[in-house]
């Protein structure tokens, strides 16, 4: 919305009329709702149809593997009297077999209830969410005020300051995160793209549209959507999706060690090292949780420790340097000395 309103919407800022003015938050907040909806709605348009064919395929193709199964057990049964005799036990306990299916049955209305539950509970949540989202982007100004007053009323002023300075670092690593990570959904999109356009693989320009999307997700969003898209490529030709995986084995891996964390690490200050170090301490601690924000939260606490380092090195008049290319050559010059000279 910010992005729309600054980039989009400025020239309304420009009018006389304070009505125009006043319509400048609402229409922002429309259009990024439409754009949200329109992308979502255009990748559901795309990939469904894919889909929809593929378990067409799938389906089509059952029967003639059923035949290949029954005629492969038939030659080797043939041949084994074991299996025989297993056969012919299957054939006389087809009543508990029966009630077994009757209880499976069960187990699957019992389910498709609680999914119908579920489900409707979420479309309520999703607009109940949807409705408290178009509230706070509408007067997020004013909330922030009254944040900013229930805490000067009720803690002390330096605490405050300090506790607003450290919001405003979190709300820039937070955006710097969410853009980085969207700047490597694509570049990973690309990449397998391009990969399969090299290998001649089906369904290129959607198989990368899928990996880019659930690339959103760190670490492993990519494996998240390479299911589906073996999948699809596994109705077309299964030595090709084969391929596919060992593809995104590696698409992945350079990912993971070489455009993450520069990508990542770069939109919020922080070194390839960093990065990799906040994803492994985040993951051990709070699982997806802590791999899901571990980087911007680091990057929050990585600032604000070295504000506070280089504070206290001003306090005591001392700088420190150091060579890259010869740690030896390092330096610790005290000021203070300088001054009294």
């Amino acid at each position: 919305m910010k992005i729309v309103e600054e980039k989009l919407l400025f020239p309304l800022d420009k009018s006389k009329k304070s009505i125009i003015k006043k319509i400048k938050r609402p229409l922002a907040i429309v259009i990024t709702l439409l754009l949200v909806f329109a992308l979502i709605i255009g990748l559901v348009i795309f990939i469904i149809p894919q889909l929809s064919d593929s378990i067409e395929t799938l389906v089509s193709s059952i029967p003639e593997y059923l035949k290949s199964l029954e005629a492969m057990m038939n030659n080797y049964t043939a041949s084994v009297d074991i299996f025989n005799e297993v056969w012919n036990q299957i054939l006389t306990m087809w009543k508990d077999i029966l009630q077994v299916l009757g209880q499976v049955t069960g187990t699957l209305v019992t389910q498709v209830l609680s999914i119908t539950i579920g489900v409707t509970s979420s479309i309520i949540n999703f607009f109940i969410g949807m409705i408290l989202a178009i509230y706070m982007l509408a007067s997020k100004e004013k909330l922030v005020l009254q944040i900013k007053k229930i805490m000067y009323a009720f803690m002390k002023k330096h605490f405050v300051d300090k506790a607003i300075e450290i919001g405003k670092i979190a709300n820039f690593k937070f955006s710097k995160f969410i853009a980085g990570q969207c700047t490597e959904a694509v570049i990973i999109g690309i990449l397998c793209f391009v990969g399969m356009l090299i290998f001649s693989m089906p369904y290129p320009l959607l198989v990368s549209v899928i990996i880019g999307v659930t690339a959103l997700i760190p670490i492993f969003g990519a494996f998240v959507g390479t299911i589906p898209a073996v999948f699809i490529i596994f109705m077309y030709s299964p030595i090709t999706a084969f391929w596919f995986i060992i593809l995104i084995i590696v698409i992945q891996q350079i990912e993971g060690n070489l455009i993450y964390p520069r990508v990542v690490g770069n939109s919020i200050g922080l070194s390839a090292l960093w990065v990799m170090f906040a994803m492994m301490v985040g993951g051990s601690l709070f699982g997806i949780l802590g791999m899901l924000i571990g980087i911007p939260l680091f990057g929050v606490a990585y600032t604000v420790f070295g504000t506070v380092v280089n504070e206290k090195l001003i306090e005591k008049k001392i700088q420190v340097s150091c060579n890259e290319d010869n740690l030896e050559d390092e330096t610790i010059e005290d000021t203070s000395k300088n001054e009294e000279e």
